[in-house]
């Protein structure tokens, strides 16, 4: 790890690295980890391979209009470079805009060898009646209009021929009640840029059903509390796809992408104990041990 680091400090002289670091200033901890971190070794990554990714983002992000940003992008890039080569299954991004993400998730696609799903309907937003929407921990709040967030499928395969890696994309064109049943093969990693509650129930009833076990689906509807809900509502879950609600890592707040808050969250499918990684705690209790007292850290035994 130390020797990676080095090789990060060192890459941070070069002037069109600086340029990059300085537009990510509050997110310099999210660039570190990715590029000095362990994600894409099982893919042969160094960290200069990582270095180039971090710069091809940024120009993306640059030239092509986006609800996303760099930062947001890494975590996506970590998640799909860290899926071992064995375990097979696509991408699925929903809600693409004007295809930033989307050209930005086709160069980690490349690398991997993996399809990229981009189903939107190219027609911006659906009707979502007036319904209010607020972001408590954002401080904000407002309504969609029916067309918001418009990308057509051209200038969206343009952008993505432009600056990412179109060979690896395939495109579903419509609403998603209507498209994503089409989807049959695995899929390892959703990304959901939604907005909409009922958007948010479609894209779910189709895609995880899909899942494998240890995948994950983020959302970048992290703060909208009306967008989360429907990772923790049991009954939805049972009456469609038979299980319990997986929750959701970030809700309300997003993950600590900067100082402040960020829009990204998740939830991960797990079926069995191994399809992720976990470890013992100190302050819980594991029968086998047969501790006559279980303490909690800190706390003096009378």
């Amino acid at each position: 790890m130390g020797y990676r680091r080095e090789i990060y400090r060192a890459a941070l002289r070069l002037p069109g690295l600086r340029s990059v670091v300085r537009r990510l200033r509050d997110s310099p901890r999210i660039v570190d980890e990715f590029i000095s971190g362990d994600a894409g070794a099982i893919y042969g990554l160094r960290p200069r391979d990582k270095l180039r990714l971090v710069e091809q983002f940024d120009r993306v992000n640059s030239r092509i209009q986006s609800g996303t940003y760099t930062a947001l992008q890494l975590v996506l890039a970590r998640e799909i470079l860290s899926i071992p080569r064995e375990k097979e299954g696509d991408v699925v991004e929903c809600g693409c805009w004007k295809g930033a993400s989307s050209a930005s998730l086709s160069l980690v696609c490349q690398i991997v060898k993996r399809r990229l799903i981009v189903c939107d309907s190219f027609e911006g937003l659906p009707d979502d009646g007036m319904n209010l929407h607020v972001g408590l921990h954002f401080g904000v709040y407002g309504y969609y209009r029916k067309g918001m967030f418009e990308g057509r499928l051209e200038e969206v395969q343009q952008n993505i021929s432009t600056y990412g890696e179109i060979r690896v994309c395939e495109f579903i064109k419509g609403f998603f009640s209507d498209t994503l049943r089409q989807l049959s093969r695995p899929i390892v990693c959703g990304f959901l840029d939604v907005d909409l509650v009922p958007s948010t129930y479609d894209c779910l009833r189709y895609i995880w059903p899909l899942l494998v076990d240890g995948g994950a689906v983020y959302t970048d509807d992290a703060g909208d509390l009306a967008c989360v809900r429907p990772f923790f509502n049991d009954a939805w879950w049972k009456q469609h796809l038979g299980c319990d609600a997986p929750g959701y890592i970030g809700s309300g707040c997003g993950l600590p992408l900067n100082s402040q808050y960020s829009s990204l969250g998740y939830a991960r499918k797990v079926m069995s104990p191994g399809s992720v990684r976990l470890r013992r705690a100190s302050h819980l209790y594991y029968p086998e041990e047969k501790q006559e007292e279980y303490m909690l850290p800190g706390r003096v035994q009378t």
